[in-house]
C-alpha cells in the first residue's frame, strides 16, 4: 500500500468520527438541547450575566437569576457538589452548590 492509499484509507475512516464529532459539539450551541439537559458549570466566567445577589452560599453569590448561552435561568435550590450529576432537564449547577432552573 502507497503512502498516499494509506492516506486515504485513513481519510474514509476519520470522516465519519470527524461528524459525529461536529454534530455532538454543535448540540452544545443549540439551547433547545441544552433545556433538554442539565448543565454544569464549574467557573463563573461562563455566565453571560447575573441579576443582583440574593444571598450568599459558601461565600458565593445566590444571584436571582443568570443567562448561560442566551437562556434565563432563576435560582432554584442548593445541591451538594457531589450529587451534581443528578441535575433534571432544565437545571444549571454553578459551582459551589446552586442550582438554577430555566424559565
Amino acid at each position: 500500500m502507497s503512502p498516499i492509499e494509506a492516506a486515504l484509507f485513513f481519510l474514509v475512516l476519520a470522516l465519519p468520527a470527524f461528524g459525529l464529532l461536529h454534530r455532538q459539539i454543535a448540540k452544545l450551541s443549540d439551547p433547545k438541547y441544552l433545556r433538554e439537559q442539565g448543565v454544569i458549570i464549574v467557573l463563573e466566567k461562563a455566565i453571560e450575566s447575573h441579576s443582583e445577589p440574593i444571598g450568599e452560599y459558601r461565600g458565593h453569590p445566590i444571584w436571582g437569576s443568570v443567562t448561560f448561552k442566551g437562556m434565563q435561568y432563576r435560582f432554584d435550590h442548593i445541591l451538594e457538589s457531589r450529587k451534581r450529576e443528578r441535575l433534571e432537564p432544565g437545571e444549571l449547577f454553578i459551582e459551589p452548590g446552586l442550582v438554577y432552573v430555566v424559565e
